[in-house]
């Protein structure tokens, strides 16, 4: 895939450059005056198709939400794509990922455990799994989710979530102390 530069402001305006990786937010581009590698925002850029894959991605940018690793390859989105449009049988027009969790197996094996809420309406629970660089053979499976157990998951990755912002936010406070500490005994 390659990204024409639309946004005006910038000083790379017009330019044509080859994308080394993407995310949700960001596209990273091949560029050589700048140490190899140049980051742009996905509004200042217009994503130019040279595959199949790549068109995919460009319709179904949700999709870039769920975080690959090393080894497992981007079709890996479109035959996910294809799996929940047969498990929910209608178009995908919104993905919500709540939950996305990684392992990878000595075999070279890896394993992902999502939770997803798809248009707004169908909870599902995936686990797929693939041999690291392999672009096919993938195993995924998919579980509807009643409504109850939906909500019971969220609300324990929520209790996670906020577990995690409070354990952070005393890490936080105890550096803001120490650094107080060692500005007042250098003020001495």
């Amino acid at each position: 895939m390659k990204v024409k530069v639309i946004n005006e402001k910038s000083r790379y305006f017009g330019g044509i450059f080859k994308v080394i990786r993407m995310n949700f937010d960001n596209i990273m581009v091949n560029y050589q005056d700048v140490g190899g590698a140049k980051s742009f925002s996905f509004n200042d850029v217009e994503c130019v198709s040279e595959n199949e894959i790549d068109e995919f991605l460009i319709k179904n940018r949700n999709f870039l939400k769920i975080k690959l690793k090393r080894g497992i390859s981007v079709l890996f989105y479109n035959a996910l794509y294809e799996s929940l449009e047969l498990e929910i049988k209608e178009e995908i027009k919104e993905l919500s990922l709540l939950r996305d969790k990684y392992k990878l197996h000595k075999s070279k094996v890896w394993e992902k455990e999502m939770l997803l809420l798809i248009n707004n309406k169908f909870p599902l629970e995936v686990r797929a799994s693939g041999k690291n660089f392999k672009k096919n053979g993938y195993s995924i499976n998919i579980n509807k989710m009643e409504r109850d157990n939906f909500l019971e998951v969220c609300c324990g990755e929520m209790e996670i979530i906020e577990d995690q912002i409070n354990l952070k936010k005393g890490i936080l406070s105890s550096l803001k102390e120490a650094i107080d500490y060692i500005q007042e005994a250098h003020e001495m």
